[in-house]
């Protein structure tokens, strides 16, 4: 069975957690990453607080639960809110932190082994593929987190970005074992994304 996906759990406390309380959350994240790798890549665990969640002020926080979680215990917040038209706000925290990530990504590539060099190819074409889409986000008013579709969308509003798209879909499937034409396409696209960010995520829908 191929593993294609990480599971993102959100954790939503009434109160602020203690270190310690943060410490074993880190702890189970990794337990639960090790006992379920057969389904998931990894586990993450993301933790929130409620006042500050149901607060009408942040929107953001509230979009996120309405339109991208499942709620798996306790009482559904989602019906408390929306529904949401997306705005750049929403893509700006979603994935204004490219151009971090993108650094970040081009330093570890070039020392990583075989191994992790793979699975920083996969990860980040998924976060070019997470960007792109929310670079259009607010023009194109479709909410999807399945890769697949945000390509589609990314391609109807992007279409010179189409060879890339697929290009980045067929190394999340199998990576390419050639460092170079990672390291080109990887520093060429990051490059565009963060100097293009901000520009295209503010595109209004017409």
């Amino acid at each position: 069975m191929a593993i294609k996906s990480d599971l993102d759990l959100l954790v939503i406390f009434n109160g602020v957690l203690r270190t310690e309380a943060s410490m074993e959350l880190k702890s189970l994240s990794k337990e639960l990453s090790l006992r379920y790798n057969y389904l998931v890549r990894e586990v993450g665990l993301a933790v929130a607080n409620y006042d500050y969640v149901i607060n009408p002020e942040n929107y953001y926080e509230q979009a996120f639960l309405k339109e991208i979680c499942v709620c798996v215990h306790g009482e559904d917040l989602r019906e408390r809110f929306g529904p949401y038209k997306l705005t750049s706000e929403i893509a700006v925290s979603f994935n204004g932190d490219i151009r971090d990530v993108f650094a970040r990504t081009i330093n570890r590539l070039e020392v990583a082994s075989n191994k992790e060099f793979k699975t920083l190819i996969q990860n980040f074409a998924r976060k070019l593929i997470r960007t792109y889409y929310s670079m259009v986000m607010e023009r194109s008013q479709i909410w999807t987190t399945r890769l697949h579709e945000q390509s589609e969308v990314i391609i109807n509003y992007l279409p010179h970005k189409e060879p890339i798209i697929h290009t980045l879909q067929n190394w999340i499937e199998e990576s390419p074992t050639n460092r170079e034409p990672v390291l080109e396409l990887f520093q060429s696209e990051g490059s565009w994304v963060t100097e293009n960010f901000e520009y295209e995520a503010r595109i209004p829908y017409l």
